[in-house]
């Protein structure tokens, strides 16, 4: 913390800028851990601007741009002395601070240029300050952190572990007992917009449990900042936890006060021997007060000014004029300006490679599909992820324009040097994700493939390590990346996937097929292996009923067209046949024939033509009431249908794969349908809308069905969690031997067929009788 004192610009050119000790009773004293710490009270000291003028002129910026406040930077952080002298008393009463505030409030320069340099002039060669960003791994952070500050990697290697003592371990195992840690953990929203989900509650709860056995510890303290707007996050467990013990402890950065806007626009400039035209200081603090988000726009405004006065040598004068602050657009303008100008500067092929650039930089923060409004925040991003050569060109274009950041040089970013093959790339504030319209509108039109896109970055990255199948994706989510890599747009626009990220596709699509090949050749080979031990004595005796059922069903299927009474007829004497001890089929070549031909005989006499799929229908059901039929199908549909007219009800319900079961609830209202998208959904049954989100098991979902009060659905899925069998041929059998009983029955009674099939019949004629109908 600077202890320069300025203040206010009077009319008579004056202005608030200097070198002045201030003592005496003019000092604010604190206690802070048995010590007196003295933190200087800002006061109005006019300083002529003629004496400014008479300092050493260097004429490097001495503003910061979009680029973040570090510890070194403190001779240029000014006008935040009261809210650092907060944080250092808040500091004493507790070892974690949440510091909140919305994205471009300062919160982490507060930190970094404020209480660090701070700390580090009080405890000196005895403080240590371990600073990171979650990124995608939090244990990893920590781990390039404590290299950072001199730890070999040995010693580090336990920050790794990823276990919910791991904080604990370090500071038991690493920490001398003389000295003080700060382990300040910068863009604490990161743990929920990037870090997997695991190890972001594994790091949650290590730092719970660090606090808690360090509760006395004076010596050991953490510090965050997180935007605002990701209070509710802390919500859930584990994170609740952690919002106990920041209640009481989690300061809120606000705007700038007039006067302290003032030190920090006026004093970097002053101590460059530099000054601001009289009412350029006031049109610029009433311009951003009242905006969101401004200090980055302010900074990198200010060192646009600056940049502009030097090319011109309009600094030799020593003013900042406000005519080349008004050229450049202003706080609300310059930086939209400027970034409009390099963008429009580039030939058609180069803006393409930026806006690929750009969308890579970018992570959806939430997701509409989830109940919550999306928000786009910053993606750190391997430079190896930049492999095009527009794009390594363009790229450097924008680091060098201060626009991006990159951790490596730019001599060294050729993502296939030894310099360049660990380092990473972000945008240099948020700021530009809201400021630049061309960027927003991008954002918006792309937002949903961007986040599909960064999730399944996420797998490939965890695939990688050890490519087990288990990491692979299925169901749904594989279907979608699979169109996504076929949409052009997505190709041309965002660059489409990495080479890792489609090794993962195909990868899972080819377990996806080796899975349904196994399936089918497991069915395939119980059929073969059931007939051939059947023997063939059993055989030939069975030989020639069996004959008999298939031309019965032949016959069947022969006359469903002109005589579907007779196809019925005949279907129920080959079922009634092929239920005989000695002739019954296995399973899936009784269903192709006798089963079948009832099947068809049943639909063709209950409604012909009359309810249609675009493929095969694999799944039927009634309601309750026996008001509305729900159809499953090969093309991927839930369809709901009036009993009594035909019609279909509302939009069919849409999965991504073949739909392979469906079922009523017990009151009718709802439908449960199951697919090879490994998904189980819900539908209303009045509409054909989705009902909340749909279940993912690991695997095709082979069955679905209703608890008997209705609040529980079951599902059999290929993963061998659950099972079921449901077969619905008494239910045909009692519906076909209804419409026979007072039709055919009575006038065909001497037909053999018709005894064939009336013996079938007698037994579900009996449940009719007693007003029961097969479940």
């Amino acid at each position: 913390m600077n202890d320069d004192s300025f203040g206010a610009q009077p009319s008579n050119q004056k202005q608030s800028l200097g070198d002045v000790q201030v003592q005496g009773d003019d000092n604010i004293f604190n206690v802070i851990q048995g010590q007196i710490i003295t933190l200087t009270q800002t006061k109005i000291i006019q300083i002529s601007v003629d004496e400014i003028k008479t300092r050493e002129l260097v004429t490097t910026s001495p503003y910061k741009g979009l680029k973040k406040f570090e510890p070194e930077d403190t001779h240029r952080f000014f006008g935040r002395d009261q809210f650092i002298g907060g944080l250092v008393n808040e500091l004493e009463q507790t070892n974690f601070i949440l510091l909140l505030g919305a994205s471009g409030s300062g919160k982490s320069s507060v930190v970094r240029a404020g209480m660090i340099p701070w700390l580090q002039q009080k405890w000196g060669k005895h403080f240590v300050s371990l600073m990171l960003t979650p990124d995608r791994d939090p244990f990893e952070s920590f781990y390039g952190s404590l290299l950072s500050r001199g730890f070999s990697q040995s010693q580090a290697q336990v920050a790794k572990v990823g276990k919910a003592d791991t904080l604990s371990q370090v500071v038991k195992t690493l920490k001398p007992t003389d000295t003080f840690w700060l382990i300040f953990i910068d863009q604490f929203e990161e743990l929920f917009t990037v870090s997997e989900a695991t190890t972001r509650d594994r790091f949650i709860t290590s730092l719970v449990k660090l606090c808690q056995e360090r509760a006395r510890e004076l010596q050991v303290k953490i510090v965050a900042t997180m935007r605002s707007d990701f209070l509710d996050q802390l919500d859930p467990a584990p994170a609740n936890l952690l919002a106990r013990i920041t209640e009481k402890h989690r300061p809120l950065i606000t705007q700038m006060q007039p006067d302290e806007l003032r030190l920090a626009i006026e004093q970097p400039a002053a101590h460059h021997g530099v000054v601001f035209e009289t009412g350029l200081v006031e049109e610029i603090i009433k311009e951003v007060q009242g905006q969101a988000g401004y200090l980055p726009l302010l900074q990198y405004t200010l060192d646009l000014l600056w940049e502009s006065e030097v090319k011109d040598d309009g600094i030799l004068d020593r003013t900042l004029n406000l005519t080349s602050y008004r050229r450049l657009g202003g706080v609300r303008g310059a930086l939209q300006q400027r970034v409009d100008q390099l963008y429009q500067a580039l030939s058609p092929a180069a803006q393409l490679a930026a806006q690929r650039i750009f969308l890579k930089l970018v992570e959806i923060g939430d997701d509409e599909g989830a109940g919550t409004e999306w928000r786009p925040v910053r993606r750190r991003a391997a430079r190896a992820e930049f492999t095009d050569e527009a794009e390594q060109t363009v790229l450097t274009q924008l680091i060098n324009a201060n626009l991006l950041v990159s951790d490596a040089t730019v001599a060294g970013a050729n993502p296939h040097s030894a310099a360049g093959a660990g380092a990473t790339v972000e945008i240099a504030h948020e700021i530009l994700l809201t400021s630049w319209t061309m960027l927003h509108d991008w954002i918006q039109e792309h937002r949903q493939s961007i986040a599909l896109r960064n999730r399944l970055n996420d797998d490939v990255a965890v695939w990688q390590a050890k490519k087990v199948d288990s990491d692979l994706w299925s169901g749904s989510k594989l279907a979608q990346v699979v169109e996504l890599r076929k949409d052009p747009a997505f190709q041309q626009v965002l660059g489409g996937f990495s080479a890792p990220a489609n090794q993962f596709i195909q990868a899972s699509v080819g377990l996806r097929e080796r899975q349904r090949r196994r399936v089918f050749m497991g069915l395939s080979s119980f059929s073969i292996l059931a007939l051939a031990l059947s023997g063939f004595a059993l055989y030939q005796l069975q030989q020639a009923q069996r004959q008999r059922v298939e031309q019965l069903a032949a016959t069947s299927k022969a006359l469903l067209a002109t005589q579907p009474i007779e196809a019925a007829v005949n279907a129920l004497a080959a079922i009634g046949l092929s239920q005989s001890k000695f002739v019954q089929f296995p399973e899936r070549l009784r269903f192709g024939t006798a089963e079948g031909s009832l099947l068809d005989a049943t639909q063709e006499n209950l409604e012909h033509n009359r309810l249609a799929h675009e493929n095969i229908v694999t799944s039927v059901a009634f309601s309750p009431d026996g008001q509305t039929v729900v159809s499953g199908s090969n093309d991927r549909t839930v369809r709901l249908w009036n009993a009594k007219t035909g019609e279909e009800i509302g939009k069919p319900g849409q999965h991504q794969d073949v739909v392979i079961s469906v079922a009523f609830s017990p009151d009718g209202q709802t439908v449960v349908s199951g697919s090879l998208d490994n998904t189980v959904r819900l539908w209303n049954a009045k509409t054909g809308e989705e009902i909340g989100k749909p279940g993912q098991p690991q695997d095709v979902v082979t069955s679905v069905a209703f608890s008997p009060d209705g609040q529980t659905v079951v599902s059999g899925s290929w993963d061998n969690t659950v099972q079921l069998w449901n077969s619905s041929l008494d239910r045909w059998l009692y519906r076909a031997c209804q419409q026979l009983q007072h039709h055919y029955m009575l006038t065909h009674p001497a037909s053999s067929v018709a005894q064939e099939a009336q013996q079938t019949c007698e037994p579900y004629w009996e449940k009719a009788n007693l007003g029961v109908e097969p479940k």
